[in-house]
């Protein structure tokens, strides 16, 4: 690889002030789905292609609640309160320390979004198993809520995780989204919650000898798993700060299949797809 050539870009596209997205990301605002937050609050929707993508897009999310209103400044790193993160995924991207370089992160500009995209393309892990990790280490995420169909017996995986300023994240893997309102309710931080999916989620839970993905679940069984009556589905939504969405097509069987889910998703929650004008959060509150 030509080293200096990409320092060239690189300089040339902070000179002129431009942004670079991760390959394959997109954004949308969608207002809150609380009528009581509606009036002051946004929820970005983070569109990726590959999972550890969406380590950029909860980088933004913290750089938007870091902005003090009684001040106009930034909270302190170390003083900011994160959103929590429910994950919900095929397999088990959380990681640990053994997937990121401490000193590297602590040299990485957070609030720059080029720099954090082409981290989150060049430094982390490209197997997609880590990127959840060096996110709490950095204080981006608190405590993590994991529902992974990779496991059958996941309380065995909860465990204590400790960020850069010694503070403690717990990670709880639940068996399903719905034991989210068990868990977290009277712990979480008061800092939201950012909702993670993977689309290979909505996919079977048996593994298929010699492929990747498993095969999608029926159109039904998916607008059960969203419907927005139930507990966690209202939860979620209430405390929301951030949504990313990977579509992983490698594990859904196609990208026809990954948009398909993703059009699932956004039949069960949004009044029209994201980026038409149309789009909101369906009324479950009122």
């Amino acid at each position: 690889m030509n080293l200096s050539l990409v320092r060239d870009v690189l300089k040339r596209n902070r000179e002129r002030q431009s942004i670079l997205r991760p390959p394959g990301c997109c954004v949308e605002f969608v207002e809150h789905p609380a009528p009581w937050l509606r009036s002051r609050m946004c929820v970005q929707v983070g569109i990726a292609i590959e999972h550890r993508f969406a380590f950029w897009a909860w980088m933004r999310v913290k750089a938007g609640l870091r902005k003090d209103r009684r001040t106009g400044g930034r909270i302190p790193d170390r003083e900011f309160l994160p959103p929590d993160l429910l994950t919900m995924d095929w397999h088990d991207d959380v990681g640990g320390k053994c997937d990121f370089i401490g000193h590297e992160l602590c040299r990485l500009n957070q609030l720059d979004e080029t720099e954090v995209g082409f981290f989150c393309w060049a430094a982390l892990r490209p197997l997609n198993d880590g990127h959840v990790a060096p996110a709490m280490w950095l204080n981006a995420i608190g405590d993590v809520y994991v529902v992974a169909k990779q496991w059958q017996d996941p309380e065995e995986h909860n465990r204590v995780f400790v960020d850069r300023y010694d503070q403690e994240h717990r990670i709880t893997y639940l068996r399903t989204p719905g034991d989210l309102v068990e868990y977290r309710d009277g712990t979480n931080g008061g800092n939201g919650i950012i909702w993670d999916i993977d689309l290979d989620y909505f996919t079977e839970a048996k593994e298929v000898p010699d492929q990747r993905y498993t095969p999608v679940l029926s159109d039904e069984a998916i607008a059960g798993l969203l419907d927005p009556e139930q507990a966690w589905v209202r939860e979620v939504l209430a405390d929301l700060r951030g949504v990313t969405i990977a579509l992983e097509p490698e594990y859904t069987g196609g990208m026809s299949r990954s948009l398909h889910l993703l059009e699932e998703w956004e039949k069960a929650l949004l009044t029209a797809p994201l980026f038409d004008k149309q789009c909101a959060w369906r009324s479950v509150f009122e």
